[in-house]
């Protein structure tokens, strides 16, 4: 009877603390969540996890656009990153931006998160790039008479003529035009989507 009692009050406390905060349409955003999002992106940053009102705020608006993507990728068939790529990408990280294996374990420790926490978030984040790529990318087209305005327009951040600067003017009018396509759908899927905050302070 006390070992019950005992584990009955380790899963109310668990519950208490680990609370849904948000609920997307059909999917419910857990307290833990918020915060977890928050120290993977301090160590992205290099910075120093920040658990105030506005940062949590933030990290739970990012977690709702990842709410309706991710429910976007499961009914739409859209490609999910292999596993082989997220691997890629976190070599990549510990080679570039910290000197040795001990420095990153040092960076997941104050961080507070595991390594397998950041492979999933990079995971993720590969396959947010290849549902926009899939979802957008195919309906911007860019034209000369676009490639040369934008020239004429920026003309001074190219050290180059309008020949051998046109894919990278081409590349940054679509990269551009893709965010705006994203941003616009986002803003019309909330309005389509229930959400409610559960947590009132995270609106």
């Amino acid at each position: 009877m006390r070992l019950f009692i005992l584990l009955t009050a380790i899963i109310a406390h668990a519950t208490i603390i680990d609370r849904i905060a948000i609920i997307v349409g059909k999917h419910a955003i857990l307290d833990s969540a918020i915060n977890r999002d928050i120290r993977v992106t301090s160590l992205l940053n290099h910075e120093t996890p920040d658990f105030s009102p506005a940062s949590r705020k933030k990290a739970a608006s990012r977690l709702i656009d990842q709410e309706l993507i991710r429910d976007q990728v499961r009914t739409g068939g859209y490609p999910v990153a292999p596993e082989s790529e997220a691997l890629q990408l976190l070599a990549e990280i510990k080679r570039d931006r910290f000197p040795n294996g001990a420095a990153f374990n040092r960076a997941l420790s104050q961080a507070g998160i595991t390594e397998d926490v950041l492979k999933d978030r990079l995971s993720w984040q590969l396959t947010v790039l290849r549902f926009i790529d899939a979802r957008f990318r195919p309906a911007v087209v860019v034209t000369d008479e676009d490639a040369q305005r934008y020239y004429n327009q920026h003309r001074g951040e190219f050290n180059a003529g309008f020949d051998q600067a046109r894919q990278k003017i081409v590349d940054r009018i679509t990269g551009e035009r893709v965010n705006g396509l994203l941003d616009d759908w986002l803003k019309q899927t909330r309005q389509e989507t229930h959400i409610e905050y559960l947590e009132k302070t995270l609106q």
